[in-house]
């Protein structure tokens, strides 16, 4: 029984994956995929820990499946020109001590960060 259950779980996850392929979301097939096998590396001591890995990992899949990942956003709060070593923050610049190019940058930023809402 135990095995039936482990293969079951198994299969669905590898068919949300295939879906998530079909529908061209690289990026979270290949999270579930590298998620699938962490897990199965972590709790690979034991047929219940091999269990528990893949149901987990297809729980995890299903929740992906209907609530789209933005990897994207994880880049976007780091702020670059900040200086970690010596944790000091750059000079602050006012709108007028920006060159156009920066000033269309910022107004694209905006832009860009109000679509994702």
């Amino acid at each position: 029984m135990e095995v039936l259950l482990m293969g079951f779980a198994t299969g669905f996850n590898v068919l949300i994956i295939f879906k998530k392929i079909e529908l061209k979301r690289f990026q979270d097939a290949f999270f579930d995929s590298s998620l699938l096998v962490l897990l199965s590396l972590v709790f690979g001591g034991s047929l219940g820990g091999m269990m528990v890995a893949t149901i987990a990992s297809a729980v995890i899949s299903i929740y992906f499946l209907f609530n789209q990942p933005d990897f994207t956003k994880l880049t976007e709060d780091i702020d670059f020109n900040f200086d970690y070593k010596s944790n000091k923050e750059p000079e602050k610049k006012d709108w007028n001590g920006l060159s156009d190019e920066e000033q269309w940058e910022v107004i694209n930023r905006i832009r860009r960060n109000n679509e994702l809402v």
